[in-house]
């Protein structure tokens, strides 16, 4: 049940607060110690040093693992992000807390959370997110004072991301206004497809990029961990938990949401601190469902109510498994194949090493003579088969999901599907639908790339079989879109609207498609129904309401335009395209005082937005400061290198400051970047050739 694990240093135990195994029952709350969760989006266990991988560089992960706790087996609930930080969060299944998929789902507002007991416990409580996925309208934030959630706005079609420097940046500054104990809560999202480490990990990883996103998440956590201990005084309990896997190839899956398997399913879960034992493994099979009674207890603090996962505390305890214990039971479900492409749901079950998936074709696998899968055993051991699968339609029938008030017509399709009554005939298994994903892919990747008609090409044979696939619909529409096919991007957006209407991303490719007709020659050509119910289905959708900004601006005029953008203030959002386009419009009514305000604040959440650092430059020329509007020009210029910036700066330095020696330098930067056949080319020549002759 437990054995020892690798040697390690004083050092790896200072830094955990390590020490003899010491209860926490009946500690006073101001003696218990601070809690950092770091939950690692997209990683499979099997990829971490600490879990086996001889080639790994997680050297930070791995000391968790070697001054604490390693769970072995440890299962996510769903191969998606909201549906299982929820379950991390609540203790509590997926079928209980209602959220299913990453799009359309939010927690509940009354079921309680981890956050929520420590802060009326008396801790202080934060958190980093990385992912759009998990912005404050998932209902994640509660019991967070202060929910850091400022990703970036996707460039294509994918949800934001923070890469993980950024998000241990915005965390330090989060973590210097906690003081013991808090809660902190880290998440890293990086190991998401498509993978792209930055250097040096994307070098020395580069035919493995998916391990380099792992060893740069490393190495950033590391840093983390070092300040958030100094912060907690060296009584820190520190937890990392995987939120699911990815498949890599396995079963035919290129990334993760369809398959229940182990790839996706396994995770690592890590346990250090001054409580924790140290250098174990548990072989039991344990769940992410634990996770929060596990913490409570750790703490000593009461349970969540109606918490479903267990806590693992005696379990920390013991030497070997008790083999008169039932090992307990982890249900594991995805909503993805019928949500996304119409293919029946999957629901599973795993009670110690046996693990059952309902599916049009039913699987059942000894996870300890078969890990990866490979043999079914649905027809070879029927009697335990047949029982977990009674089990699983037990619990279905316990306790029907129950519809969120903006999700009728999701419930309506989940009925269509079987799902709610445990039936799963009828619809096509993922294991077969999965072959058409190959198309797909190759159709994504061709769009991120700019071949938007090469996409279109190999989606439309694949919708003339999978016409209930949304997301070939959607993606299809983004194609005609770029391919200035409006009208045909229209009618693919409303196919996809059609399969699930509360889809944000459809309403907002729907309502760009409309923004370019002609309103009077296209039915229902009415792009601000569709922007706002996007807005309506997530109120922080930034990429809607910079495109609705833009429509209402250029139909409707400045102030409608401002409007829209100040409504993203309310909302919270926090973004540099937000605040610099509330800039511009400042600008264009003459208010320089607030446009001043408003790229200043641009370049505080993006410093490299070169484009505010001109308009700063233009305004500081225009209130007659020549010197800050050089510097200004001069930042602008070392971003992003331009001939015109480049001669601005040479005509201020030399007109204006009487700076010959920094406009001869300038203008020689302004040549070289000056392509041979430019009208300005011979005026630049002769003007450097002048102050050459004039600068010593």
């Amino acid at each position: 049940m437990r054995s020892a694990g690798a040697a390690f240093g004083l050092g790896v135990l200072a830094l955990l607060g390590g020490g003899a195994y010491r209860p926490l029952a009946g500690t006073e709350a101001a003696a218990r110690p601070s809690l950092l969760l770091v939950t690692l989006d997209t990683t499979r266990a099997d990829r971490l040093g600490c879990y086996g991988a001889r080639d790994a560089a997680t050297p930070n992960l791995d000391a968790v693992a070697a001054a604490g706790t390693r769970f072995d087996r440890a299962l996510a609930p769903v191969p998606l992000t909201l549906p299982s930080h929820a379950t991390l969060l609540t203790g509590r299944v997926p079928r209980r807390h209602q959220v299913r998929d990453n799009a359309g789902f939010r927690l509940d507002p009354h079921t309680p959370t981890l956050a929520e007991r420590l802060r009326e416990a008396g801790y202080l409580t934060a958190a980093c997110v990385s992912s759009a996925v998990l912005d404050r309208v998932s209902g994640l934030a509660r019991g967070f004072e202060t929910y850091d959630d400022a990703v970036d706005a996707p460039a294509g079609p994918f949800p934001g991301e923070r890469v993980a420097s950024r998000t241990v940046e915005a965390a330090l500054a989060r973590l210097e206004r906690l003081s013991p104990p808090f809660f902190l809560w880290i998440h890293f999202f990086d190991p998401h497809d498509p993978y792209a480490p930055p250097e040096p990990w994307r070098t020395r990883f580069r035919d493995r990029l998916y391990d380099g996103e792992i060893a740069y998440m490393d190495a950033e956590f590391g840093k983390l961990l070092r300040a958030v201990r100094a912060r907690a005084s060296d009584r820190l309990l520190v937890v990392v938990a995987g939120d699911h896997g990815e498949s890599l190839g396995e079963h035919g899956e290129a990334t993760h949401g369809v398959f229940l398997y182990q790839a996706t399913q396994r995770v690592p879960l890590l346990l250090a601190g001054p409580d924790i034992p140290q250098g174990s493994v548990v072989t039991e099979t344990v769940g992410l469902v634990d996770a929060a009674p596990t913490l409570l207890a750790l703490l000593g603090l009461p349970a969540l109510p109606a918490a479903d996962g267990r806590s693992l505390r005696d379990l920390l305890q013991k030497e070997r498994a008790d083999p008169e214990r039932e090992p307990a039971l982890y249900e594991l479900e995805t909503f993805y194949p019928a949500f996304a492409y119409g293919w029946a749901p999957l629901r599973g079950l795993v009670r110690g090493h046996w693990k059952y998936i309902e599916a049009p074709e039913p699987e059942a696998y000894d996870l300890l003579a078969d890990p990866e899968e490979r043999r079914n055993l649905w027809r070879e051991r029927p009697e335990w088969a047949a029982a977990l699968a009674r089990e699983l339609s037990q619990r279905a029938e316990a306790q029907l999901p129950r519809a969120q008030p903006e999700s009728e017509a999701r419930r309506a399709q989940l009925e269509s599907l079987g799902y709610l009554s445990g039936a799963s005939g009828g619809t096509r298994d993922p294991k077969r639908g999965i072959r058409s994903l190959a198309s797909f892919e190759r159709a994504r990747q061709a769009l991120a790339a700019g071949q938007a008609e090469e996409a279109a090409r190999l989606l439309e044979p694949l919708l003339a079989a999978q016409p209930g696939n949304r997301r070939a619909w959607l993606l299809l529409a983004q194609c005609r879109l770029a391919m200035d096919r409006a009208p045909e991007a229209a009618d693919a957006a409303r196919r996809a609207l059609e399969l699930w209407s509360a889809d944000p991303q459809a309403h907002l490719v729907l309502a760009n498609a409309l923004a370019r007709l002609d309103g009077a020659n296209e039915k229902n050509a009415d792009p601000a129904s569709h922007y706002e119910q996007a807005l309506g289905l997530n109120p922080r959708y930034v990429q809607a309401y910079l495109n609705y900004a833009s429509w209402a601006l250029r139909e409707r005029g400045p102030q409608a335009s401002r409007e829209i953008l100040e409504r993203a203030r309310r909302a919270a959002l926090e973004h540099a395209d937000i605040e610099f386009e509330l800039g511009l419009l400042a600008k264009l009514r003459g208010d320089r005082k607030e446009a001043r305000r408003a790229f200043e604040k641009t370049l505080e959440l993006d410093p490299e937005a070169v484009q505010a650092w001109i308009e700063l430059a233009e305004l500081a020329y225009a209130e007659n400061d020549p010197a800050r509007a050089a510097r200004l020009y001069a930042r602008a210029l070392e971003l992003r290198p331009s001939a015109e910036t480049a001669k601005t700066l040479g005509a201020i330095l030399l007109h204006r400051l009487g700076d010959r020696s920094g406009a001869l330098q300038a203008f020689r930067r302004a040549l070289e970047l000056t392509s041979p056949g430019d009208p300005d080319r011979a005026t630049l020549e002769s003007l450097v050739q002048e102050l050459e002759s004039r600068v010593p």
